[in-house]
């Protein structure tokens, strides 16, 4: 191997390092090692950036996605990297223009503030010269590009067409909505735009929440960091800090450490317990014995977490819908006796699909009786059903009624607050056994509104929900060898 002359390999630390330097401003995750944060008393001062494995992903995510929708728990590093990425965006992309969007004068002054602060510790030939600086703006003639720091009001945002918007703290922003409507030329150009917030736990139907559920069919990318992602954080902080949440905090213990430090994004999206319908320690337990499905057919359409028994008896009940958007088409079912879920038919088929699988399904489970609901395109479901040979499996309002109509269930004002009670009661006391996280998903997003009727949450679905209801009055009517069976509990 040729050996490099002496002349060239006194400079080859510096050309190294020029390379380096290089590469920094073409890719964020290559610029991050140059970067040093300030974690104040009793943190560590002048520290280099933290490659936890949170940030390393979502600086990549950063890189890959327009459009990101972040819940997070406090205190896990994610502002200081929205601010590099902020900084970094500016320093090397001629004319670009950055809003970062915050709840509050002095948060989005804090803000700039972390993108100053990692300006003056870079390498200087890393650095841009700046221009003249503000309270809220910081600039690089150089580079015809800036970064302007406002707080939440109704105008933020509406001059500007933006490279890059951060709304930190999003579901706090008190003018979230006008704002993001004032930035949505931004998006519509071609900009990209970061929502990354905790979950406010008083506001039940907001934005940022919506946002988050509506991903990715909306073009976002939903992404979750808990407390747990913080390195040195195990249960013993968690208990400590719990014990120590002041009394000025507004609100329990408990409450506050679900809103700031929550473990699971069903734990941060859920409503408080003020609203929520089901009991939220009952769901976390359940929570914990969901499971992959071990069989998934038709393109994941038909999900199984246990095959069916000789001599078992199950039941189903279906809450059906179809098309491209809007509710989705559930059909459970379960172990008649135990209440676990075995299988389920989750997705948005045809109406002949959505027959045709039901009925496959349950025929698989020992001819398993179900209920379909009859409203609005269950009406077609249970027809086609009937038509497929199934009509004497299915629930019946009028038994003597040979019409295949009346084979259906009907969720009117009189059936549904029973239904939904007597499913709270099931999830309260542990009697059904759901194995899809979906369903507990929705569950924690189902409330009571001011005027007591209980729903899901704006931009949240009820499908599992409402299958689940449905399939609970089905039990107590299920008949097996032509007789019905007395249902016993088991706990």
């Amino acid at each position: 191997m040729a050996t490099l002359p002496p002349s060239l390999q006194a400079r080859l630390p510096d050309l190294i390092l020029a390379t380096e330097h290089l590469l920094a401003e073409r890719r964020f995750n290559l610029w991050l090692p140059f970067v040093k944060l300030l974690e104040p008393p009793p943190g560590g001062g002048i520290i280099p950036f933290q490659p936890w494995s949170h940030l390393v992903q979502l600086a990549q995510e950063l890189q890959d996605h327009r459009l990101l929708a972040l819940v997070k728990a406090r205190q896990i590093g994610v502002s200081w990297l929205l601010a590099s990425y902020a900084l970094w965006t500016a320093l090397y992309h001629t004319g670009a223009v950055v809003l970062l969007l915050s709840r509050g004068e002095l948060e989005a002054g804090d803000l700039l503030d972390k993108c100053r602060f990692i300006w003056g510790q870079l390498p200087p030939d890393l650095q841009r010269r700046p221009g003249t600086s503000s309270a809220s703006e910081m600039n690089f003639p150089s580079e015809h590009s800036k970064i302007v720091a406002l707080p939440s009001t109704e105008e933020a945002g509406r001059s500007e067409t933006a490279t890059l918007v951060i709304q930190d703290e999003a579901d706090h922003h008190e003018h979230l909505a006008a704002n993001f409507a004032a930035v949505k030329p931004t998006v519509d150009a071609g900009g990209q735009l970061v929502l990354a917030s905790t979950a406010d736990k008083r506001k039940v139907n907001s934005l940022f929440k919506g946002l988050y559920r509506g991903a990715p069919a909306n073009g976002f990318k939903a992404l979750f960091y808990g407390w747990q992602a913080r390195p040195g954080r195990d249960e013993a902080w968690y208990e400590a800090t719990r014990k120590a949440v002041p009394s000025t905090a507004g609100m329990s213990p408990e409450l506050y450490m679900e809103q700031e430090y929550p473990s699971t994004a069903e734990e941060a999206l859920a409503p408080s317990q003020a609203v929520a319908f089901f009991q939220r320690g009952a769901l976390v337990s359940m929570l914990a014995d969901c499971k992959d499905p071990v069989e998934m057919t038709r393109g994941g359409l038909v999900l199984g977490w246990r095959k069916p028994v000789v001599a078992g008896r199950y039941i189903a009940h279906g809450d059906c819908a179809w098309g491209e958007k809007g509710s989705y088409s559930c059909l459970v079912v379960a172990d008649w006796q135990t209440g676990e879920q075995v299988a389920e038919v989750y997705g948005r088929p045809t109406p002949d699909e959505a027959a045709l699988e039901n009925v496959k399904l349950c025929r698989l489970y020992n001819e398993a009786y179900v209920g379909i609901e009859e409203n609005g395109e269950g009406k077609v479901i249970v027809k086609k059903m009937h038509e497929l040979g199934y009509g004497s499996r299915m629930y019946c309002r009028t038994p003597d009624h040979p019409l295949h109509g009346e084979r259906s269930w009907l969720t009117d004002p009189g059936t549904r607050p029973v239904m939904l009670a007597e499913l709270e009661e099931a999830v309260r006391m542990r009697l059904i056994v759901p194995r899809c996280r979906d369903a507990i998903s929705e569950m924690m997003q189902f409330i009571r509104t001011e005027g007591g009727r209980p729903q899901a949450a704006e931009g949240a679905y009820a499908d599992h929900v409402m299958a689940w209801a449905g399939l609970w009055q089905v039990r107590k009517r299920a008949s097996f060898g032509g007789q019905p069976l007395k249902v016993i509990n088991v706990m």
